[in-house]
């Protein structure tokens, strides 16, 4: 099966974008999935030749703290000064708690109903 990731590029790639132009920290660069990083600068235009995939943003504040963030609404959060990096963090582990909570549910509910099935048979 064949599926195509460029919404999924595109909504990351919009994402960075405002991250970039709304943050109150100084971004740096730009981690690409399988392909390095790009530097940017605040107050420059976002490139908008494709580079890759995004995986993180580098963001850094005055002390010279670095902050790695992901390219979601999470992220944004973080970059627009809404949320500390405890909380980033924090609601990061809790989406991914939600999502393997998901999965084995799923799983729970296909095996009984396949079990479920096997008996009527």
């Amino acid at each position: 099966m064949c599926v195509s990731h460029h919404n999924i590029d595109q909504i990351s790639y919009h994402t960075a974008e405002q991250i970039v132009q709304f943050t109150v920290y100084r971004p740096l660069h730009i981690e690409l999935i399988g392909e390095g990083s790009f530097a940017i600068e605040a107050g420059k235009p976002f490139p908008f030749e494709n580079h890759g995939v995004i995986s993180k943003i580098v963001l850094a504040d005055k002390d010279g703290n670095l902050y790695r963030i992901e390219p979601d609404e999470i992220g944004l959060q973080f970059a627009r000064g809404e949320i500390d990096y405890k909380e980033y963090l924090n609601q990061q582990k809790k989406g991914n708690r939600q999502l393997i909570g998901l999965t084995l549910g799923l799983i729970t509910l296909f095996a009984t109903a396949g079990w479920g099935f096997v008996s009527l048979f």
